[in-house]
């Protein structure tokens, strides 16, 4: 569906069903959720530790679920910006954004030297994606079931592939999607979000329960996770690349 009818037809939906159409009232998807710490942290007892990904008819084993939020200039709230789809529908839809990664990855130990002298680590992805998702928000409520899929990005692999000779960790894995190719028929489910409290620093928690879908160059991706953050990243408006 084209952008432009998508927000035709998600500010009809919106209009005709307002803040009850779906429950976002009731979870924290648009402010950090105040948990109660006894050694374990409560937030994560509502999500599994499940991921997928599929190109096809194959299935990309994925190890861990992140997310990137847009936050406010300090830094302690969902950034509500004025238009989830940046003037490229024929309408405005206020919302806030999200980018949710599901992903493999290794780290090259040590791999980069920096000008004055530092050595810092290498975040090797194999294989993963990543999910951009705008939410609209319907009398200060977000609507989860009027989420769109905004862009989609994939990366991949033959993780069957055994390792090079006199390597230690794998080479990336190559982008399926190129500034070339196409994404259509981007959709969204989110069935559940639940933020950690990044307010007060934390960077991993909540999670999301979710599952997006897309053809991409003549491919059908399927990509989703019902699981906890296992880290939790944060980008302000001066700073949201990628957004």
């Amino acid at each position: 569906m084209k952008l432009a009818s998508l927000a035709v037809a998600m500010t009809a939906a919106l209009v005709m069903t307002g803040c009850n159409n779906v429950k976002a009232a009731d979870i924290t998807a648009v402010k950090p959720a105040t948990i109660v710490h006894s050694g374990i942290d409560s937030t994560h007892s509502k999500y599994a530790n499940e991921r997928e990904m599929q190109i096809d008819d194959v299935i990309y084993p994925i190890r861990e679920t992140s997310a990137r939020l847009l936050v406010n200039a300090k830094g302690d709230a969902p950034e509500l910006v004025a238009d989830i789809f940046d003037g490229k529908a024929d309408r405005a839809v206020a919302g806030y954004k999200i980018m949710v990664m599901n992903r493999t990855t290794s780290i090259a130990a040590e791999a980069h030297t920096l000008q004055d002298g530092r050595i810092i680590d290498n975040n090797m992805v194999h294989r993963g994606s990543k999910a951009l998702i705008g939410i609209p928000v319907v009398n200060g409520k977000a609507a989860l079931d009027a989420a769109a899929l905004l862009d989609l990005d994939i990366i991949y692999d033959d993780f069957n592939a055994p390792l090079a000779e006199g390597k230690t960790f794998k080479d990336r894995g190559q982008k399926l999607t190129k500034p070339d190719v196409a994404v259509n028929d981007k959709k969204v489910t989110i069935r559940s979000l639940t933020l950690p409290n990044f307010a007060s620093g934390e960077n991993a928690g909540g999670g999301i329960d979710f599952v997006a879908t897309a053809t991409i160059d003549g491919k059908k991706v399927t990509t989703g996770a019902n699981s906890a953050f296992q880290i939790f990243y944060i980008a302000t408006p001066d700073k949201a690349r990628g957004f």
